[in-house]
């Protein structure tokens, strides 16, 4: 897909290992966004309550996501309505991405970890039958392992907060 100047999210100001490729400010008018495509914020509410039982039940993450916040639901799903085309409520009310490192700082997410994140979001997109065409699934995939590759960048002991900090940006489809 060609890029208008300026739709995709900058990365000057990113570390090394941190990309915003597949990350967009923008959406074309009349595109389907992912979110549409899933079934709207309901099916993606179904979606995330389906993993965070998994991660719950899961004894590598378990202990990291029990310590979590009870808000982290609320901001997981306005993060991933943001991100597949949503309303911008992560930005406009949770802080972006500075809230996104505040939320990982010194978890020292390993690479285990962090796989099978990747892996039971996948899981759960398949128990809660979130659509199936190769398109949605190979984005989701993809857009799901970067970022989970930038929250264990984040998570490291010595992350140092960005400053500007980038967009949270919608995944790009």
């Amino acid at each position: 897909m060609d890029d208008p100047a300026g739709a995709t999210a900058p990365s000057a100001a990113l570390p090394d290992g941190l990309s915003s490729e597949g990350i967009r400010n923008d959406l074309p008018e009349g595109e389907e966004t992912m979110l549409e495509h899933l079934g709207g914020r309901t099916k993606l509410k179904e979606f995330l309550h389906a993993f965070h039982a998994a991660v719950l039940a899961d004894p590598l993450l378990s202990e990291m996501f029990a310590r979590g916040k009870p808000t982290h639901m609320a901001h997981l799903t306005t993060f991933f309505e943001e991100v597949m085309g949503g309303r911008q409520g992560y930005t406009e009310r949770l802080g972006g991405v500075a809230s996104l490192f505040d939320a990982h700082a010194r978890l020292g997410i390993t690479e285990e970890q962090r796989q099978r994140f990747v892996d039971l979001l996948m899981t759960a997109a398949d128990e809660v039958r979130l659509p199936d065409d190769a398109r949605f699934r190979q984005s989701l995939r993809t857009r799901i392992d970067a970022g989970s590759k930038v929250s264990t960048i984040l998570s490291q002991p010595g992350a140092q907060r960005l400053d500007p900090w980038p967009p949270v940006g919608r995944y790009e489809w």
